[in-house]
């Protein structure tokens, strides 16, 4: 018996329920660095020193997921500051369609399943500056994943692309031109519905690398605030 991996046309198969995405995501992954193999669809998108990479591991499978932000060809390179947050400069990019952003999220799913399981794979992404966000499904056909035992998908996707805007009730208001930060969540599910992972990544639009001076300040008052507050994480959540 083969695996069934639950997937639909993003334009048919949206995540119902409600969607809260109050603040920045809390970044997840289990490393960050090089996704060897990842091309996102694409030509010449990096893959090594940008990746979210979250390694699940379900009795004999194992799920890989990776999120990643990148410039849309020639446009100025993203930069991160190696630890799930990504920084993309605004405006509108020069090539066609030039209604896009200059920048792109990227999302890898490689499923190696040795034991006829069945699985599914929700994106979610908000824009963290006006609460709204966002969710489908991973659709199949060009992405490449696809109802086999074992099998890779991924690819590369702009904000500004219609089914991330239209096919959705409501959008996440998405300016290509202003400042915002945008917040991606790559969820797994197993056949009853459980999350058995996640890999998440904020894309900060419109501001720069801290330098070493304030992200060491700001590590200690992060620590600070640990101490005395405890920690809370934010995610984008879907109530089904």
């Amino acid at each position: 018996m083969k695996t069934k991996l639950i997937l639909g046309l993003a334009a048919t198969c949206l995540i119902t329920g409600n969607m809260a995405f109050a603040t920045d995501i809390t970044p997840s992954f289990t490393t960050f660095g090089s996704l060897k193999g990842a091309n996102f669809g694409g030509n010449g998108i990096p893959n090594t020193d940008v990746a979210a990479i979250t390694v699940i591991t379900n009795g004999n499978d194992t799920i890989t997921l990776g999120l990643t932000a990148t410039q849309r060809y020639s446009n100025p390179p993203v930069t991160n500051n190696l630890a799930g947050t990504f920084y993309a400069t605004p405006g509108l990019d020069a090539a066609s369609p030039s209604t896009y952003a200059k920048w792109n999220f990227d999302w890898y799913i490689n499923l190696a399943d040795n034991n006829a399981g069945t699985y599914s794979f929700n994106l979610l992404y908000g824009n963290n500056t006006t609460g709204a966000s966002n969710g489908f499904v991973i659709p199949t056909g060009t992405s490449g994943l696809t109802s086999t035992v074992s099998g890779t998908g991924q690819d590369s996707w702009n904000l500004r692309m219609g089914f991330m805007n239209v096919v959705p009730t409501t959008t996440i208001g998405f300016d290509p031109t202003a400042d915002g930060v945008y917040g991606f969540e790559l969820q797994a599910f197993n056949a009853a519905g459980t999350m058995l992972g996640e890999t998440a990544i904020n894309d900060n639009v419109g501001s720069s690398v801290p330098d070493a001076a304030s992200s060491t300040l700001l590590l200690g008052l992060g620590l600070g605030s640990l101490l005395l507050f405890g920690y809370k994480q934010n995610r984008l959540t879907v109530t089904k």
